[in-house]
């Protein structure tokens, strides 16, 4: 039963953001971030996406959804991710159509968020 709960806690917490990094000073539509969640097995995985592919989700326990970025956005990723994944053990992808995240945007929030939250298509 320990396992099986553990599974379930998991993977309900899947898309928990525990970092969110902002790699320009001004937050903008296409400002790159960089988005930590956990995979299955608790290790850090990061995604890059940018605040113009957010929208609402629709699933329980998360925040946004991710839609698929237009092709100006996938050509500014590939300098930026050359960048990042310089000396990295990980390597850091494109969020992909579909992916979601899970990050406390109602109530009081950073400076930071609540930039990323007015200039996304995500606002609630």
């Amino acid at each position: 039963m320990t396992g099986s709960s553990t599974a379930l806690v998991t993977w309900a917490l899947r898309p928990y953001i525990t970092s969110l990094s902002i790699l320009e000073p001004t937050v903008g539509p296409a400002t790159p971030l960089l988005v930590d969640t956990l995979t299955f097995l608790a290790q850090t995985r990061t995604r890059l996406v940018f605040p113009e592919q957010l929208k609402p989700a629709t699933m329980p326990l998360t925040s946004w959804s991710v839609s698929e970025p237009s092709a100006t956005l996938v050509e500014a990723s590939k300098s930026v991710l050359e960048h990042v994944n310089r000396g990295r053990r990980t390597r850091v992808e494109l969020a992909r159509e579909g992916d979601v995240f899970y990050a406390h945007t109602q109530g009081p929030v950073s400076e930071e968020m609540q930039r990323i939250i007015d200039v996304s298509p995500c606002q609630e």
